[in-house]
């Protein structure tokens, strides 16, 4: 067989599985890896991270979760995210220079309404607010777009300024939604 026609086949069978479908709504920024995984602390009981509701909700077109998914799906059919179902817990590290742009998180949100193909769909509006303490607001990154079969995605990146309890807020074309993350600090290498 070809070389060129079996890494051409490898990658594209890598990409099939990664955009199988809307994929976690949120996703670890650069300052997580593996080892980071190892000291994932659990939220504090005085942070009510969002949990899975009593009534599952199934956005059009996508997989309905069951009992033996690690995820949720949160919202309605004009907004919603995918968060797991032990809470959402993000690593946090401070930018360092250089690392102007690091993420905390990436965010994908999905509506029925979202076109990616029309610039007026990039609308939404995403802010956090720290729940636990006094700090600067979340900064988000423009958003963009994320393409998964059969339709795309919103995709936000963001930069939480101190680790804490944060209320990520959503708000598209009138649509809001919230969920609550610990945002957690990351042991940087000489700690």
């Amino acid at each position: 067989m070809n070389k060129t026609f079996v890494l051409l086949l490898i990658f594209v069978s890598s990409g099939a599985l990664y955009c199988s479908g809307f994929r976690s709504s949120t996703t670890a920024a650069a300052v997580q890896s593996p080892s980071v995984d190892e000291q994932r602390p659990v939220a504090p009981a005085s942070c009510a991270v969002t949990l899975a509701p009593a009534i599952p909700f199934t956005p059009p077109g996508e997989h309905e979760m069951g009992p033996d998914d690690k995820s949720f799906w949160l919202g309605t059919e004009k907004l919603w995210i995918e968060l797991p179902k032990s809470g959402e817990v993000w690593g946090w590290g401070p930018r360092a220079p250089g690392h102007e742009h690091d993420l905390t998180a990436k965010i994908f949100w999905g509506s029925v309404d979202f076109d990616y193909h029309r610039r007026e769909d990039y609308s939404l509006k995403v802010t956090g607010r720290r729940l636990d303490g006094d700090a600067p607001p979340l900064m988000v990154d423009k958003v963009t777009n994320a393409l998964f079969v059969p339709h795309a995605a919103m995709l936000t990146g963001v930069w939480a300024p101190t680790p804490g309890c944060w209320e990520i807020t959503g708000d598209y074309k009138g649509q809001k939604l919230s969920f609550v993350v610990w945002v957690y600090p990351v042991k940087q290498g000489n700690e």
